[in-house]
């Protein structure tokens, strides 16, 4: 028994005990899963052409949200698959516009008034919620 065991009462330490033995012993059931994904040109081409006809009708202002949409469209066609190759879940983004509308209007300030440059890290910021923002979900309830 180590000295920090020893200090802590009986029930802390047999539940520390216990801890240790679970995690040490069992895998969890998302270990060695691989992530594919099956998007496909076709589908790329029928998101892009709606995207350049919103980017026309917004005169340029969709650019913003694009972005946004492309990861979230790339994580809906990404599925995860067991060792063996079984499509066993996938990955959703739960983002939509109601919950980015902030972070769209405080980067195309930011962009604006840095002539550009400041959509750039608008970019990474994208990927960062877009992954903060997402789940895996078994393929029973695809």
């Amino acid at each position: 028994m180590s000295q920090q065991e020893l200090s802590q009462p009986q029930s802390e330490a047999s539940t520390n005990q216990s801890r240790q033995t679970f995690f040490g012993n069992a895998s969890p059931t998302f270990q060695n899963l691989q992530l594919k994904s099956e998007l496909g040109a076709f589908d790329v081409l029928g998101h892009l052409i709606i995207w350049l006809l919103l980017t026309f009708v917004t005169f340029g202002l969709a650019l913003f949200v694009f972005p946004y949409y492309m990861q979230r469209f790339i994580i809906s066609k990404t599925y995860a698959f067991d060792g063996e190759g079984r499509k066993v879940g996938r990955l959703v983004c739960t983002i939509d516009l109601a919950s980015i509308i902030g972070n769209i209007i405080l980067w195309a300030i930011i962009s604006i008034l840095t002539l550009g440059i400041g959509y750039l890290v608008f970019l990474y910021k994208i990927t960062a919620h877009c992954m903060t923002h997402t789940k895996v979900v078994s393929v029973n309830t695809l």
